[in-house]
């Protein structure tokens, strides 16, 4: 009988890692930058992650493609840098192009522009990345692009755990509640992480605007690119009821080989001898 037992939790095991599991493969090979600028602000911060470790050099072009900045840096152990452009002192206007270059090789030069008037940026994030696609898992299919979410919510639960990814990842999630009579129940902006697209985000149950039961669906947007994709959650009485969810399978697997644990010390059978 504990044999059985034990396959039943490795299947429910397997199951609810396919429902949540998020991972992506690192690229053989490539480098990101990423330059954030903000309103009437002098500094621009160029950040990165290149798999390299040589220097990186970096060189500021004007709209007329004059060189007015010139820096280079190392990556740390993880791969990552980072650095700073002073943007005060610059008289013409129009769009910087910043260029980074690692080694000899095209693969790792990268640009990336911002906009500069009367000497200060105007808001601006801007990302190029030549990295291989993050492949990562998505309910159980592999995240293909475009964008994708789950939410997941133990049973009784007043937080829903919102995971998602989007190929696009220098635009914020806008994440929309909407209650089953239509109505607006809150609005979040969620950062998404510049390496991967993946995003995360906890919404939490509860106050009149949660006070219906029904399927309350959450939607994510990023409106610039036309990008969408929603999920409903199950609400009564002010907390979550999910379906036979990863949560609830994770925790009646974690019961059976409780079951299987005491049944093995006890030396207990289920199935009765004859």
């Amino acid at each position: 009988m504990n044999t059985v037992c034990l396959a039943v939790v490795m299947a429910l095991t397997v199951a609810a890692l396919g429902t949540v599991s998020v991972s992506w493969a690192d690229s053989a090979e490539g480098m990101i930058i990423t330059a954030t600028a903000h309103t009437d602000s002098p500094i621009v911060e160029v950040t990165g992650h290149t798999i390299m470790d040589d220097p990186i050099l970096f060189r500021a072009l004007s709209p007329t493609y004059n060189v007015v900045w010139a820096d280079q840096v190392h990556p740390n152990d993880a791969g990552d840098f980072e650095t700073s452009f002073n943007i005060s002192d610059l008289t013409e206007d129009g769009m910087y192009t910043i260029v980074a270059n690692q080694g000899l090789t095209e693969l790792y030069e990268l640009k990336v522009q911002v906009n500069v008037v009367d000497g200060a940026a105007v808001d601006t994030v801007a990302t190029q990345s030549n990295y291989e696609r993050a492949v990562a898992l998505v309910g159980t299919d592999l995240f293909a692009g475009g964008i994708e979410m789950t939410a997941e919510a133990m049973e009784g639960s007043d937080t829903i755990y919102i995971t998602g990814q989007t190929d696009i990842q220098n635009k914020h999630v806008t994440l929309t509640v909407y209650a089953p009579n239509g109505n607006v129940v809150s609005v979040d902006q969620v950062r998404v992480n510049l390496l991967d697209g993946v995003f995360y985000h906890e919404l939490m149950i509860g106050g009149p605007l949660w006070s219906q039961d029904g399927d309350y669906t959450v939607t994510a947007q990023q409106d610039e690119i036309g990008y969408e994709r929603s999920v409903t959650v199950g609400i009564q009485d002010g907390v979550a009821i999910p379906e036979f969810g990863t949560v609830a399978m994770l925790v009646l697997a974690v019961s059976i080989v409780t079951i299987v644990a005491l049944s093995s010390r006890s030396r207990l059978s289920i199935i009765p001898r004859f």
